[in-house]
């Protein structure tokens, strides 16, 4: 029972990262051009029609992922610096590698937890229509990027 709990709240998390990032980086395109912020939250706004009190919620939301986002680039070339480094030795640092791996998940939990109350606090704000349409926006953007 407390697998199939943990498998719920992992993909939840998965879930609500692919959100985030999405809309932070890859379902944010516009062909291969870089949204940033300002543009996404201009389209959101505009699409969901939200007020000034869902675009501050909607803010949090996208900054925290943003920032995260720009922790794991940096996180990534460390860690691979780290792996390439190991490889032309005669021995891993296992233990090294570990504790960067460590440190990532620590830093992902963390981001995590914020997100989903971020984006659950943000979610409660938006009425049915706004749901509907969020969702919506959402299907396209997973569909765009599959192709």
């Amino acid at each position: 029972m407390k697998k199939l709990k943990l498998n719920k709240r992992m993909g939840f998390g998965l879930i609500i990262v692919t959100l985030a990032l999405g809309m932070t980086a890859c379902g944010a395109h516009r062909g291969h051009h870089h949204m940033d912020q300002a543009k996404i939250m201009k389209r959101i706004t505009k699409k969901l029609d939200l007020n000034e009190m869902q675009q501050g919620k909607l803010q949090v939301v996208l900054e925290n992922a943003s920032n995260f986002k720009q922790g794991m680039q940096a996180n990534h070339t460390e860690l691979s610096g780290s792996m390439h480094e190991n490889l032309r030795s005669t021995q891993l640092d296992v233990d090294a590698l570990n504790m960067q791996f460590d440190d990532i998940e620590t830093e992902f939990k963390t981001f995590r937890k914020s997100m989903v109350s971020d984006y659950a606090n943000f979610h409660t704000s938006l009425d049915d229509a706004q749901r509907e349409k969020l969702a919506v926006i959402f299907e396209k953007m997973e569909k765009h990027r599959r192709h």
